[in-house]
């Protein structure tokens, strides 16, 4: 049984993975609000969202207390997020805002770079070989 000083020292480490994990959730919910994400996508990015949330609180866990799930671990995770939520949402959330714009440009962009971009260059290299074609169909009914 470990003594209550690594005990007070695991709950604080863990009411700290509660409030990063407040604030990771608050930059989510603002991404997505602001992205204006469908529906199905929604609830793609949402199960995707909670997963790695989970792997996240559990490393955490398993880094600050070998992974030993006790009742005071929980409601530190509680605490952590209710303080985040309470005190410091207001002043983060500016921050959150700019970082959810920022990150729905940079996405915007990956997306132009790597999907239209080639989109459009297909394209183009489709049409100058569909017009090169009926040239050469027309320059055959001529003869």
């Amino acid at each position: 049984m470990p003594g209550i000083f690594f005990q007070l020292k695991a709950f604080f480490f863990t009411m700290i993975l509660g409030l990063c994990s407040a604030v990771i959730l608050h930059y989510y919910q603002l991404l997505i609000r602001n992205a204006g994400v469908a529906k199905f996508y929604l609830y793609i990015l949402d199960l995707i969202f909670w997963v790695l949330m989970v792997m996240v609180v559990f490393m955490g866990m398993l880094y600050i207390n070998q992974g030993e799930m006790r009742s005071y671990v929980l409601i530190a995770l509680f605490i952590g997020g209710v303080i985040y939520y309470q005190a410091l949402s207001g002043m983060c959330k500016g921050f959150l805002l700019k970082l959810a714009g920022s990150t729905i440009a940079a996405v915007k962009l990956l997306v132009k770079v790597f999907f239209c971009f080639p989109r459009d260059i297909i394209y183009r290299i489709k049409k100058m070989v569909i017009i090169h074609r009926r040239k050469d169909d027309d320059h055959d009914e001529e003869k």
